[in-house]
């Protein structure tokens, strides 16, 4: 399963958003997992997903205090939802205020997990950062050579 794209949708009343049909199709279960990510957005994992990212931070050392911080972060801030019969997942109210969601919200598939935006802030992200993006990509590129 590959998540890709950027996808524009409106909230409800009810706190409610329609998954994108082509992100939707790709979960193997109705069931979701949803919590904070990094730059004021959302994150949206596949159970086994969540399960491996979990995996990942469970290694880190409890004696050091940012991995408390990370661990506290993540998942006390962490739900898990089902998609309705419309493929509607609900966010939970504590997330929507995290990431300041309104009414317009936008969805970006990363390839093993889905975003989302409030989508003023995605703009301004992408505002900020569409100028850098060949740097960055030679940076990492650069760092994973010497890292060799």
């Amino acid at each position: 399963m590959l998540f890709l794209g950027t996808y524009t949708h409106n909230v409800d009343e009810k706190n409610r958003v329609a998954m994108p049909i082509k992100f939707a199709k790709n979960f193997p279960t109705k069931k979701v997992i949803i919590s904070k990510g990094f730059d004021g957005c959302l994150e949206i994992h596949t159970t086994a997903g969540f399960t491996n990212y979990w995996n990942k931070i469970k290694e880190y050392s409890q004696n050091k205090k940012d991995t408390r911080i990370l661990t506290r972060q993540i998942l006390a801030n962490t739900h898990e939802i089902e998609l309705d019969k419309a493929n509607r997942i609900l966010i939970p109210n504590n997330l929507k205020t995290l990431a300041k969601l309104d009414k317009e919200i936008v969805f970006i598939g990363l390839g093993n997990k889905i975003e989302i935006w409030n989508a003023n802030t995605y703009k301004k992200f992408v505002n900020d950062t569409n100028s850098l993006f060949e740097q960055v990509a030679e940076r990492i590129d650069d760092e994973n050579n010497n890292a060799k």
